[in-house]
């Protein structure tokens, strides 16, 4: 009786071989599945550099001066049927038969522990150990229905990386680098191979941010790929993702690899990519990070499609991230830059959280007015000053009496009521109206109380509304002795001085056609 593993026939085998094809890679063997001869890794997860937005694609870097940025990750990826085949029987009068899906690992749990460290702002390093810590599946060889040990917690090949940013621009990054496989981890597991290889992959990314749009895509290219060694790889990782406030943001991670798969792995490996078949797997991912300060907590779920070794069935990633970047007090030239985006704290309008020019370095909304009130700004046009009043949060205060305009019942016409306006003193076209008429008592040289005040009125709405350019006081001198009519011109002179008037917004003159103590204000120009 002979026996051979074949990959699971389903509706998702075959859209994927309709897409393997139209993409031109071809199509594999029927006799070619996943099986534990592979040296296919599938510990696949690549942990993300400390800067990324995502979890996959290598992400945008934030600039820094001096010291290092790092950061710690743990990662817990969980597979269902990462490893799964049918058995095709042969029997001796040549009938055959196809057996049931066998999930030759039908649960498996890996845990990846790594970081980064960025001793410049063009330069990561980055290592990670992946580690096997539950392996559940058949307890029979689908090939020679022997029993077969089950799969023991293991740790997976160290990898280490170095990648450089070579290219900077206003809406995306440039990194290019390599990770490097070291033979080092156990054999104990399924997880594990027991070829014990080498590998290097060259990675290229691209990464950057529109506003609240971030995006993303990774290149990892295994060149012994070309030479059809058994388990290497071209990767493919992309995001796309939209920041949903400062502590949540949403993606779509899609992730494709084709491996090179060798039926018979003791051929020689460098014979070609022809004597070697191709296996694709396809990861359409979807993640949600929640960010607080310096930790982000990442969730990541998705199903697969392929008939490469380790291509899940279902995906589920739960990541745990500390990343802390270099903070320098003070720049060369002096100005500090407190949050490291680039603007210095005289002109960031939010100099303790990281953001864009164009926002003039806040995170989220823009501060097109430049007044520093980003969230609910009710004038976003104009600058104000911060309130209490959503109505008047950031909105201008034209006429200076603390009130802004929109609530304000006479925004030319500074006033300390609640509503805003004048007790005493209306500006009407080109004359003030005052009530009561202001006038100096009988033989008196002082004003009383309420006069003082509707005078001082009308000087601070000259003084809000550069427009009204100059105005006249009379004063009535008529049947008044000349001494009581000069002290109460002192008297007005001394009001104007007080409240800081420029002398040439103003004229006082003696009328001898209006009664003794009348006062009358007209704007001239």
């Amino acid at each position: 009786m002979l026996s051979r593993v074949l990959p699971p026939r389903s509706a998702c085998s075959i859209a994927l071989g309709m897409l393997v094809a139209a993409a031109g890679l071809g199509s594999t063997s029927a006799a070619e599945a996943q099986s534990f001869d592979s040296a296919v890794r599938i510990d696949q997860l690549q942990p993300a550099s400390a800067g990324s937005p995502f979890l996959r694609a290598e992400g945008r870097r934030d600039r820094f001066d001096t010291g290092v940025a790092f950061a710690v990750r743990a990662i817990g990826d969980y597979m269902f049927e990462p490893l799964r085949a049918r058995v095709e029987t042969t029997t001796a009068t040549g009938t055959t038969t196809t057996g049931e899906k066998v999930a030759l690992v039908k649960h498996a749990a890996l845990v990846h522990i790594g970081g980064q460290f960025s001793p410049r702002d063009w330069l990561n390093l980055e290592l990670d150990v992946p580690m096997a810590v539950l392996e559940k599946g058949s307890p029979i060889d689908a090939v020679t229905g022997e029993p077969r040990a089950a799969g023991k917690p293991g740790v997976g090949d160290l990898r280490v990386g170095a990648h450089v940013l070579p290219v900077r621009g206003k809406y995306v990054d440039l990194q290019v680098g390599a990770r490097f496989w070291a033979p080092t981890g156990s054999e104990s597991a399924y997880l594990q191979s027991s070829r014990r290889l080498f590998r290097v992959e060259a990675v290229v990314a691209a990464a950057g941010a529109i506003d609240s749009f971030l995006y993303g895509c990774t290149l990892g290219i295994a060149p012994l790929w070309f030479a059809g060694r058994d388990g290497d790889r071209l990767s493919a990782s992309c995001a796309a993702g939209v920041r949903l406030g400062s502590a949540v943001q949403l993606a779509v991670e899609p992730h494709v690899a084709a491996f090179t798969y060798r039926a018979d792995p003791s051929q020689p490996t460098l014979a070609g990519l022809g004597d070697a078949s191709m296996r694709l797997s396809f990861e359409p991912m979807g993640s949600l990070v929640f960010r607080a300060g310096d930790f982000q907590v990442g969730l990541v779920g998705g199903a697969g499609l392929g008939g490469a070794p380790g291509t899940p069935s279902a995906r589920a990633v739960l990541s745990l991230t500390y990343a802390s970047q270099a903070r320098r007090v003070l720049a060369a030239n002096g100005d500090a830059d407190s949050d490291l985006d680039g603007i210095r704290d005289t002109y960031d309008a939010c100099p303790n959280e990281a953001g864009p020019e164009e926002r003039r370095g806040c995170p989220e909304k823009r501060d097109q007015d430049g007044d520093g009130v980003l969230d609910d700004d009710a004038c976003p046009m104009a600058p104000g000053a911060r309130s209490d009043d959503p109505k008047a949060n950031g909105c201008p205060d034209s006429d200076n009496d603390r009130i802004a305009d929109p609530v304000d019942g006479c925004p030319t016409e500074p006033g300390e009521t609640p509503g805003g306006c004048p007790r005493f003193a209306r500006l009407e076209g080109k004359a003030f109206k005052v009530t009561p008429p202001l006038a100096f008592g009988a033989g008196q040289k002082s004003l009383e109380e309420n006069q003082t005040a509707a005078l001082i009125e009308i000087i601070r709405t000259v003084r809000a509304n550069p427009s009204l350019g100059h105005f006249v006081v009379k004063l009535g001198a008529g049947q008044t002795a000349n001494p009581l009519t000069d002290a109460r011109a002192a008297t007005l002179l001394a009001v104007f001085n007080e409240q800081n008037l420029e002398a040439n917004r103003y004229e006082l003159v003696l009328e001898n056609t209006l009664a003794g103590g009348t006062i009358e204000v007209v704007v001239t120009h």
